[in-house]
């Protein structure tokens, strides 16, 4: 996928016309962080889409960190981030667009959940990212 983000155009654009249906991206390798700014640069031409950055940009995270907290259609997901720093910083910057994610069968779920209730400061924040961030995303 590395140099064909810009073909994600059409899926933005049926997302936008199709009620703003969340996208999920895998933002790790074979992404580089040129197709993650790609990807942010699509996210601000279709402000209403929001875009989901699987495994938070891979080993991009803080910068991917710094660039959600400015665009507020982007949402984190921190399964398969290989350090407990990255979904800690995710939970203490944007509680509110982090969520929960396993990358089962290559993760545990069992563990990353731990991970986020040991990461978040209250159990409020980690019902938030381990389920009421994405069911408020997807209207349930």
């Amino acid at each position: 996928m590395s140099g064909k983000v810009k073909s994600l155009e059409t899926i933005f654009q049926a997302s936008n016309e199709l009620g703003h249906l969340p996208l999920w991206v895998h933002t790790f390798y074979p992404l580089n962080f040129d197709d993650i700014k790609q990807l942010i640069d699509l996210s601000k031409k279709y402000p209403k889409v929001p875009l989901i950055l699987g495994h938070m940009g891979g080993t991009h995270w803080l910068d991917v960190i710094k660039i959600a907290k400015e665009n507020s259609n982007i949402y984190l997901d921190v399964s398969a981030t290989y350090t407990i720093l990255a979904p800690t910083m995710a939970i203490k910057e944007l509680p509110e667009r982090t969520l929960f994610s396993s990358d089962a069968p290559y993760g545990n779920p069992l563990i990353f959940r731990k991970i986020i209730e040991m990461s978040s400061p209250d159990k409020k924040i980690s019902d938030l990212v381990l389920g009421g961030n994405i069911s408020r995303l997807l209207n349930l």
